[in-house]
């Protein structure tokens, strides 16, 4: 028979005939499995709040500018350090919290009037530099019957009454009065030829530099805050 072997010189070789399909199947050697082809783990973005998204830019503006501080807030904030300094940076360049992009929904209808409305702007234009809980002890002692959670409070200011948080540009009124320019002028002019080492600090330019770096305002609109 062709291409049959039916003769070996090795003493080692045993030749056997295979009489059934059960006797080669039970000799055979086993196929290799070859390893399935894993999907990639896809790593699900976590839907960070604006409450989140707020208290990160809020501590980055408290605090020192130094090396790591992205990182640290991140971790107690339990934030993606790439997510949470890609807000860092939005918010160096636009000047705004780098909010959830609004989503209508069909869920039970806002619990805001035109005269709540109306209040938070009036109490807003008067402290541009108000906290969420501010506005809300605020809006409970003004409306008894009023309730409201903090998530709710900044998605209204921020969807219906297009109010957001962004970086102030201070101008300090005392300090540019023309009666104050006067002083510093005339002390300039009187001690400017003097021996003596000095510097001049103003009351209401020190004042600035203590305040929040951050305040509300309409969006699009450049936001200034008067002392």
């Amino acid at each position: 028979m062709e291409d049959v072997l039916t003769h070996v010189d090795d003493v080692n070789i045993v030749l056997e005939t295979m009489t059934s399909r059960q006797t080669y199947l039970s000799i055979k050697r086993p196929e290799k499995i070859k390893p399935s082809k894993l999907k990639p783990s896809v790593k699900l973005r976590s839907n960070y709040s604006d409450f989140t998204r707020e208290t990160f830019i809020y501590r980055m503006l408290e605090s020192p500018q130094e090396r790591g501080i992205v990182a640290k807030f991140a971790k107690d904030l339990n934030i993606n350090y790439c997510t949470a300094l890609r807000w860092w940076k939005y918010y160096e360049g636009a000047e705004e919290v780098a909010y959830k992009k609004f989503e209508e929904n069909n869920g039970p209808k806002s619990s805001f009037t035109t005269e709540h409305n109306e209040y938070i702007k009036e109490q807003l234009d008067n402290g541009p530099q108000l906290y969420s809980d501010d506005i809300i002890n605020s809006l409970t002692k003004r409306f008894e019957v009023f309730t409201i959670s903090k998530p709710q409070l900044n998605n209204h200011l921020r969807n219906i009454m297009l109010i957001t948080v962004k970086k102030p540009m201070f101008e300090p009124e005392i300090r540019n009065s023309v009666g104050n320019l006067q002083t510093i002028f005339e002390w300039f002019m009187e001690w400017k030829d003097s021996d003596l080492d000095f510097i001049f600090i103003g009351e209401a330019g020190f004042h600035t530099n203590m305040r929040n770096n951050w305040a509300r305002s309409k969006s699009g609109s450049d936001q200034s805050v008067i002392q």
